[in-house]
């Protein structure tokens, strides 16, 4: 049995006792950490609804063909295996650092909608994340990618406008080179190879006065 996500108040349902709405999530907005900043890229998708949905469906691929959704045991939500599978990738963890990360951090906890209050001293096995997260395929990651990115675009750039603008241009011929250590050492070079020429010609003047 799995669910999209089986701790959120949906459809005006009272919220579990220790469970913060994702939308709700306070995260720091000045942070440039990679987690905090991968987690407010999931707020923001959870927030926004179509995108959400859209998500949502492509997910549902992770439940292998002729698996109920409404019996047997229950697995771990889509959201959660979504979550866990985007850090993952973005912070480039291996599974032992994930499932620490997932069992003793506080935002990704909230913003998996674990239940801080009846389940803050529940750890989660490595095998049952391994099994989940691997789920979360390279062609599952693609397809969610071009969603987000789309979105992003019409977020970014709600009307395209026509560009008006014009520029002038001309070639000329130069010679540009990266001063690299042995540029600047031969140009060194040159330069006490002249001054030293520059002061034997003084000495010679001096010498006919």
């Amino acid at each position: 049995m799995r669910n999209f996500t089986s701790t959120q108040a949906e459809l005006g349902e009272n919220p579990l006792l220790g469970v913060t709405p994702i939308e709700q999530v306070r995260l720091d907005t000045y942070c440039r950490d990679e987690i905090t900043k991968t987690l407010r890229g999931l707020q923001e998708i959870y927030r926004n609804k179509v995108l959400l949905k859209e998500i949502q469906d492509v997910l549902s691929e992770l439940v292998p063909k002729g698996t109920s959704w409404n019996d047997g045991r229950k697995g771990m939500d889509l959201w959660v295996i979504f979550v866990l599978g985007t850090l993952r990738l973005s912070c480039n963890w291996d599974y032992d650092k994930l499932k620490s990360c997932y069992d003793y951090h506080h935002k990704i906890r909230e913003i998996c909608g674990v239940d801080l209050f009846c389940d803050v001293d529940i750890v989660t096995g490595r095998q049952t994340i391994h099994d989940n997260v691997s789920l979360f395929t390279k062609k599952i990651a693609n397809k969610i990618s071009k969603l987000v990115v789309a979105f992003s675009h019409e977020l970014l750039f709600p009307e395209e406008r026509e560009l008006h603008s014009r520029c002038d241009s001309f070639v000329f011929e130069t010679n540009v080179h990266f001063p690299t250590d042995l540029n600047l050492l031969k140009i060194c070079t040159q330069s006490i190879e002249h001054r030293r020429q520059l002061a034997s010609s003084l000495k010679s003047l001096a010498g006919v006065k």
